[in-house]
């Protein structure tokens, strides 16, 4: 199987895994996870096992890096998790998981550290930093169990897309 096939596969396991991790992060409204959002329509939870994921709306295109290309996923998601150090970033089926009801906290609220242009909130391992003027700039990374995923943007400040690896 080529290197393409092969992370595709990934991607179809974790898809496939998804709904049955993402139990516990929808029920990780525990004092052991941190919670914060990335604008209005990012909301974002760091658990206590190191697990992270972000809530999205509206949807975004998802891309995955195969060698020096991005290859689009066929479909939009609402939700990117890392919740286990054998699976890639890959889309979460549990819409709503990492957002508290009547919303996360502003990331600036629950920051763990600050740069120049960007602020960090880390927490059991995983790590998301916002970069860009007053926090609210053109992208999010979070790290966490060996992966990562950013919210990225084409312009004009509009979160465009997720790159998964």
């Amino acid at each position: 199987m080529n290197s393409i096939g092969k992370k595709l596969s990934g991607i179809a396991a974790a898809a496939a895994v998804a709904p049955f991790v993402l139990v516990a992060a929808a029920n990780a409204d525990t004092p052991d996870t941190v919670y914060f959002n990335y604008g209005p329509e990012v909301n974002c939870a760091i658990t206590g096992d190191g697990t992270v994921g972000c809530d999205v709306a509206p949807s975004r295109i998802v891309a995955i890096p195969v060698g020096n290309a991005a290859v689009p996923v066929p479909f939009p998601v609402d939700q990117v998790v890392i919740d286990h150090p054998a699976l890639p970033a890959h889309p979460g089926f549990a819409r709503g998981a990492f957002t508290r009801p009547g919303g996360n906290p502003n990331m600036s609220d629950v920051k763990t550290g600050e740069g120049y242009a960007s602020i960090s909130v880390s927490h059991a391992g995983a790590t998301c930093v916002a970069t860009g003027g007053h926090y609210s700039g053109p992208g999010l990374s979070c790290t966490a169990k060996g992966h990562a995923f950013s919210l990225y943007s084409t312009g004009g400040g509009v979160r465009s897309g997720i790159i998964m690896s």
